[in-house]
């Protein structure tokens, strides 16, 4: 089905009843149904020595995007399904921010067979477990000024922009994030806790890049309670350089009732350069909202001192006030501090360079920066 055609699908399902955007089976075998969010805010940042910007962004606090989804039960505990996820640019009408050029399902695309015995088969576009594990303890779910992915820049980060480059088109496509042309399985539910999967990709003679990545990965959780730990790993054998690229994430959370602490950390490898990143999270209920605050640190390390010198540190709080179930208000704060060479900045302000001859080198420098925003679920 062609962009255009599924704008028609989804076009159609808001201006007809819910019930003709259902197949000819009957609703409780067959249905497809049309979902999203639109998250609008002012942010402004300001990078020391170099000035400070303020615009209207989307998604930081959740995700705007549209959604589009099927499911068929097929009988016998088995079922079919498909999933489509775009990101919708809010503030300028855009479509498909986070991808290469030309995906307008950027966030996920897939198909599915299940079976309540055997578990899951997908196939298409979709998350990277090792972020799925990552934003899963970030009590900023990886969005906003305060994301404990601040530190994935294939720019500042040196182990990221040695093993896929550090073009803006590489930034969107470097498999820390998503991954295209995806094989998945994933474990049944009712395995007292346990959860989790395997993902190949095909890199199909392509680069990392254009979005084309040749890894393997899985994922595997439990969760008992009120408590829950849970790991990943996912490797890409495409790289730039031809040397493989080893993403690994691991945490734990702990929920109190009225508070959620959590604890993980994700560590990349390519060659002799590493980066660990560090995450400690706190969601704590206040009245009818939820304040929540974050550390995250950086630590690079290599063959040479200026790399290992090169750590940064974010600080993170933020609070947000339902109005109602769809709607939701949020305001954020955020400061990353750079040691040595370390160029990290919140995005939304003015450019900075990790290069010590330009103008706007940002070494050792901080990046500050607040949001507030309306968020509406539909």
């Amino acid at each position: 089905m062609s962009i255009r055609q599924m704008k028609g699908v989804a076009l159609a399902c808001l201006l007809l009843p819910a019930a003709a955007c259902a197949q000819s089976a009957p609703p409780s075998a067959s249905a497809i149904t049309l979902s999203g969010v639109l998250d609008l805010g002012l942010r402004q940042v300001r990078n020391a020595g170099l000035g400070t910007d303020r615009s209207v962004v989307h998604g930081a606090s959740s995700t705007s995007r549209l959604v589009i989804r099927g499911q068929e039960d097929l009988g016998s505990g088995r079922g079919a399904s498909f999933f489509l996820d775009g990101t919708i640019v809010a503030d300028t009408g855009g479509a498909g921010a986070s991808a290469p050029s030309g995906q307008f399902w950027d966030r996920r695309a897939t198909v599915s067979l299940t079976d309540r015995s055997l578990g899951e088969l997908r196939l298409g576009r979709d998350w990277v477990p090792t972020q799925l594990v990552w934003s899963g303890f970030d009590p900023f779910s990886t969005l906003g000024v305060a994301s404990a992915n601040t530190f994935r820049s294939t720019a500042a980060s040196r182990v990221l922009g040695q093993a896929f480059g550090t073009a803006p088109e590489t930034q969107a496509a470097n498999p820390t994030l998503r991954v295209s042309n995806a094989v998945e399985y994933f474990l049944p539910s009712g395995l007292g806790g346990l959860h989790g999967g395997l993902i190949a990709t095909a890199g199909e003679r392509g680069t990392t890049a254009a979005g084309q990545t040749s890894g393997r990965g899985l994922r595997l959780g439990w969760s008992a309670g009120r408590f829950m730990v849970s790991a990943a790993q996912f490797t890409t054998r495409n790289t730039r350089s031809g040397q493989d690229f080893v993403d690994r994430s691991l945490g734990a959370s702990w929920n109190f009732g009225d508070a959620k602490l959590s604890l993980a950390q994700r560590r990349w490898r390519h060659g002799d350069d590493r980066q660990v990143n560090t995450l400690l999270g706190l969601t704590v209920a206040a009245g009818a909202g939820q304040i929540r605050l974050s550390w995250v640190h950086a630590d690079q390390s290599g063959t040479s001192a200026a790399t290992n010198g090169s750590d940064a540190t974010l600080l993170g709080a933020g609070y947000v006030h339902p109005l109602s179930k769809r709607t939701t208000l949020y305001g954020q704060v955020a400061r990353v501090s750079n040691q040595g060479g370390a160029s990290f900045a919140i995005p939304g302000g003015p450019a900075v360079s990790a290069s010590p001859t330009a103008a706007n080198h940002f070494g050792g420098r901080r990046s500050t920066a607040w949001e507030i925003g309306l968020r509406h679920d539909f």
